[in-house]
């Protein structure tokens, strides 16, 4: 899919004079020497909570891509600094007394304009990953537009809608699309007269009311890609103190520091609902394997890294390559760890693939399937089949020391409650170590967002607060498990009335969603009798219940549960913090009432009846338990 349907019908050289001029104008010296690269922060003020910054829920990542892009801006003699915001703001929050004001605006911009004056930037470079960060990029960038200097937007979210982004943000002059390794290096050469304007390229300008577009690309070549980030100036040893990276931080230490790493570019898949074919191409493009391994190796000797999260869409894509990675961890004895978090293609995962992951440090992974529901599967071009879901799930029970999940989505355009079932009935089929549940979140200029938009279903506007994605402490999930917002007043009674064969509304998704996380995630517990996945899971609902959703109830009761198989006691203090989070949260109260469990059960020990799920008329047929899974109180 194209990045922007607006094209520059000039002709070329028109096109270039007035390249040239506005070029001219925004950079009056002749040259581009210091380029200062800027993460803003994932949320804004209103959506940003201290006590969830104090207890390190929100994400920190490293900016990988800002650190790629300096040291390609290195080769062409740009002195370059780099700036993490949300690092920024989350470091200053952990650092002062929980009981104190924070002024989350006050503190990035504090930040950044100490680092503008000291720094004295000719270009500032402000990326952006997800719809979420709108509102703070757009922040940034007025406060930086103060001033003077030229503003360039870059990422994913820009590249998805950056006509629209643009006419949010008129402080930018200049946005770059895609994969922008070679294209700001071509840009700060034709800004100081080395190349001609007809070389730029993945380039918009904007401003005086006109935009000049330069659509053609340049993607990296293979050595190009062969680039291992400017680590040195992107806090790297730092970053997991003060925010977590990934979805298995609860399987690590606390004091274990995490990174990321990216060793290829792109997704074999064409799913509908993702934007990574948008902004990497539609092939895998690969660095080779010593470069990647190099990396990993610095990471360890330098900085101190003990577990590594994989950026890629398609980490197995060639399985030569694959082997050669993880046989070459384990020959250079590296010390480290890691996750698959972004997902794993399923038809991948054969038993011998994972193997080689576990022996070279795999911890956990997430399996991608979204759908169990073979029309859906279709409608969203997902590269895989239920044989494939259930086989990947077999290959993973050979090798029990890596927590395994599967990613599940529910609210596809026409998806009806019975289509969902039979995402359920997969998903209890393969059974995962946990399904990670989302509702859809359209991204622009994806396949399945057009396609809503022209149904009506959604409105195209930038940022839109109802179909933005949201990840991390910022995700609608989290202010439901806190009891910030109810789904419904009454979970059961609301469950109940979806018929079947309907399309469940927008609203009625929440309870669908607390239908299956309780039961894809923690009824099968009770049947659970491993010991080894059963310690993983307690690492994992003491992150849940700790760090992610303080006082979850569901968390709380099954680690007491947990605590009492392997240990044969609960710990009262436990049982002390479910019965206070049941007195003052409705939203829990009632949740924990709908599936039939209550506090006297951790009291008594007694779960002989949680086992078989109670049937009532009316509730989503179940396959192997009869008409229906009861939910009732």
């Amino acid at each position: 899919m194209a990045t922007t349907n607006v094209v520059d019908i000039r002709p070329p050289a028109e096109l270039a004079a007035h390249a040239r001029a506005f070029l001219d104008k925004a950079f009056p010296e002749g040259a581009i020497r210091r380029v200062l690269l800027v993460t803003p922060p994932d949320g804004s003020a209103e959506l940003f909570r201290p006590a969830t910054a104090h207890r390190r829920r929100y994400p920190n990542y490293p900016a990988y891509g800002l650190g790629v892009i300096a040291q390609h801006l290195r080769t062409v003699g740009v002195d370059v600094h780099l700036i993490n915001l949300n690092h920024v703001v989350l470091e200053a929050c952990r650092e002062a007394p929980p009981e104190a004001a924070f002024d989350f605006d006050a503190t990035w911009q504090g930040a950044l304009r100490d680092k503008i004056d000291d720094f004295a930037p000719d270009l500032i470079g402000v990326t952006c990953m997800f719809t979420m960060t709108h509102p703070s990029l757009r922040g940034v960038c007025n406060y930086a537009a103060d001033f003077g200097v030229p503003i360039a937007l870059g990422g994913v979210h820009v590249t998805n809608d950056v006509e629209k982004v643009l006419d949010d943000i008129p402080a930018a002059s200049f946005a770059f699309l895609r994969e922008a390794d070679v294209a700001i290096k071509l840009f700060c050469q034709v800004v100081a007269g080395d190349e001609d304007p007809s070389a730029l390229r993945q380039v918009i300008f904007s401003g005086d009311g006109d935009r000049l577009r330069f659509l053609a690309e340049a993607r990296p070549s293979a050595e190009e890609m062969d680039v291992i980030p400017a680590y040195e100036i992107m806090e790297t040893a730092e970053l997991s103190s003060h925010g977590v990276m990934g979805n298995f931080h609860g399987f690590k230490p606390r004091e274990t520091r995490f990174a990321t790493v990216l060793s290829n570019r792109g997704c074999r898949a064409q799913c509908t609902f993702c934007s990574v074919r948008n902004f990497n191409g539609m092939a895998v493009r690969q660095r080779s394997v010593d470069s990647v391994l190099d990396e990993m190796e610095m990471l360890v000797d330098d900085y101190g890294i003990g577990h590594i999260v994989w950026l890629d869409d398609d980490l197995l894509k060639d399985h030569r390559r694959a082997f050669e990675l993880f046989n070459g961890m384990v020959r250079r004895n590296l010390d480290l760890t890691w996750d698959a978090t972004n997902g794993l293609i399923a038809a991948s995962c054969t038993e011998e693939m994972v193997r080689a992951m576990a022996d070279s440090g795999c911890i956990a992974v997430s399996i991608g399937m979204e759908s169990g529901n073979p029309a859906i599967l279709r409608q969203i071009r997902k590269p895989g089949t239920v044989k494939n879901f259930v086989a990947a799930a077999e290959a993973f029970r050979a090798a029990p020391e890596i927590h395994a999940r599967v990613f599940l989505m529910i609210g596809f355009p026409g998806e009806t409650l019975a289509m969902i079932q039979d995402t359920i009935n997969v998903s209890r089929e393969m059974d995962m170590d946990w399904s990670g549940i989302t509702v859809l979140q359209p991204l622009p200029n994806t396949p399945i967002y057009d396609s809503m938009v022209e149904q009506g279903l959604i409105q195209p506007e930038v940022g839109n607060t109802e179909v933005r994605f949201n990840a991390g402490g910022y995700g609608k999930q989290d202010e439901y498990d806190l009891g910030l917002r109810l789904a419904s007043q009454d979970f059961a009674r609301a469950f109940a009335s979806i018929p079947m064969d309907e399309v469940p509304r927008p609203d009625q998704l929440n309870d669908i969603w607390c239908y299956m996380n309780y039961h894809l995630n923690f009824h099968r517990l009770f049947e659970e009798t491993r010991e080894q996945k059963l310690r993983q899971q307690l690492m994992n609902l003491s992150a849940l219940g700790d760090v992610i959703s303080p006082e979850h109830g569901f968390a709380l009761y099954f680690t007491g549960y947990i605590q009492h198989q392997l240990d044969g006691r609960i710990d009262p203090a436990l049982i002390a913090r479910l019965t206070r989070q049941l007195g003052e949260s409705e939203y829990w109260n009632d949740r924990l009432r709908a599936f039939g469990l209550a506090t006297r059960d951790l009291e008594t020990a007694d779960f002989k009846n949680k086992h078989i799920p109670r049937l009532v008329p009316g509730r989503l047929p179940d396959d192997t338990d009869g008409p229906a899974h009861a939910i009732s109180s």
